[in-house]
């Protein structure tokens, strides 16, 4: 099924009135139906429904929120703290005090 149904116009009486209401269809897929890439000031440019990208990427996302969350920030923030933390671990085979052959040790300093 076509996306926009246009009327045949043929000459005669009436054409220029055929022709107008064509351009008035095709205007009105274009006002309520198109996302733009750069939308005019004010004018609503949301998805309505899901996008299927048939397993193609999105490229150069600056950032994806979701709910009001920057997940790439969060991401960021879960990576620097794991890093963090990774720097004052000690594991050592050794046992400070006890324990069992194959026991890991590890020491966290602050």
């Amino acid at each position: 099924m076509a996306k926009i149904s246009l009327p045949a116009i043929s000459s005669g009486y009436a054409t220029t009135t055929q022709l107008n209401n064509a351009f008035d269809a095709i205007e009105t897929e274009f006002q309520d139906k198109v996302l733009y890439r750069d939308n005019p000031t004010g004018e609503p440019n949301v998805m309505e429904q899901d996008l299927d990208m048939n397993s193609n990427k999105l490229t150069n996302v600056a950032g994806i929120e979701v709910g009001g969350v920057d997940y790439l920030a969060s991401m960021q923030t879960v990576y620097n703290n794991y890093v963090s933390i990774t720097q004052n671990v000690t594991v050592s085979t050794s046992s400070p005090s006890g324990g069992s052959d194959g026991d890991i040790w590890f020491k966290v300093s602050s």
